[in-house]
């Protein structure tokens, strides 16, 4: 690694999951829709470690064979003098410097797929990693300048690149329309009518300060059906501690939070809406300024937008 990016870390799907009773979060992918295509381009299963770039990618100089995919936000991308497409698998040569710089439109995130994947330990049936509990990835941090990291295989296989087609791959945008199940603590007992109509209709801004944690969004403050907490606190949006679900909209006061893959278990504060997993991808892709508007869903919707994503990948990623 001769540069980092701004946040470059290893992640896996679908990250560690089994461990948020015990505060431990699942991490993997920001945006799993894209971290999967990057590896069903180059042939891989989509749980093989990659790499999240966040904002602007790293500098990586080669010391085997290998062949590569990116895909997620536009950013520029050349392998010593030539430029590289996004969504497209890539062969690259020993002694070779790949370098990925910005996103030239839209979108927050890439992804780098190595045919075979990354060889890092596991922890806790996981290689992602978590930065904030300092465990999995690569030394349970971001990357850095001077890292040396190994493909599992170094025998590269070219018949198994695949070609994208692209309904295949996720439209990035600076507008997006999220789809959201309304509760679990919605109207009419801890919002108004009235605040849920508004959270599906109003349009949020992203916050500045949004990260894989939570993503903070700027829009219509909501009246709450209480006018307190009760015992749960002063503050109508206050509650006894209960169990976040990742994808919750959370209100912290009068502020939504998504709540990310890295973020917080537990708490006590009220959760209008969820985003299902098929379309919490869009999230992951969201960068400050841009905007949100939430799609009412219901839970069947979004099961069968959750089995369809995955049909799409299972009938593409190689038999094992």
């Amino acid at each position: 690694m001769i540069e980092p990016g701004l946040y470059t870390t290893v992640q896996d799907y679908p990250g560690r999951v089994g461990y948020w009773d015990v505060g431990i979060p699942p991490s993997g992918p920001m945006d799993s829709f894209s971290f999967r295509c990057a590896n069903w381009l180059v042939g891989n299963p989509a749980s093989s470690a990659g790499l999240e770039l966040t904002m602007t990618g790293p500098t990586i100089k080669f010391h085997v064979d290998a062949i590569i995919a990116i895909c997620g936000a536009d950013m520029a991308v050349a392998l010593d003098s030539r430029i590289v497409p996004i969504a497209t698998a890539t062969p690259v040569r020993r002694g070779e410097t790949l370098s990925i710089g910005r996103p030239k439109g839209a979108g927050a995130r890439s992804y780098l797929a190595f045919q075979s994947g990354l060889k890092i330990a596991p922890y806790l049936g996981s290689k992602s990693t978590f930065p904030n509990g300092a465990l999995g990835g690569h030394k349970g941090r971001p990357l850095i300048a001077g890292d040396y990291i190994e493909i599992v295989d170094a025998d590269v296989d070219e018949s198994r690149i695949e070609i994208a087609g692209n309904k295949h791959l996720p439209f990035i945008s600076n507008e997006w329309s999220v789809g959201a199940i309304p509760g679990p603590y919605a109207a009419p007992d801890y919002f108004l009518k009235e605040d849920l109509d508004a959270i599906y209709s109003a349009a949020f801004k992203v916050h500045y300060n949004s990260n894989r944690l939570g993503y903070r969004l700027i829009g219509p403050k909501p009246r709450f059906a209480r006018e307190d907490g009760g015992e749960g606190g002063r503050h109508p949006s206050n509650l006894h501690d209960y169990v976040y679900g990742v994808g919750t909209v959370n209100f912290t006061g009068d502020m939504p939070i998504v709540i990310g893959v890295d973020g917080p278990s537990l708490g006590g504060f009220t959760s209008a809406v969820t985003i299902p997993d098929a379309e919490l991808w869009k999230i992951g892709q969201a960068s400050a300024g841009d905007t949100i508007r939430f799609s009412r869903w219901s839970v069947g919707r979004a099961v069968r937008a959750r089995r369809a994503r995955n049909r799409l990948f299972r009938s593409k990623e190689p038999k094992t």
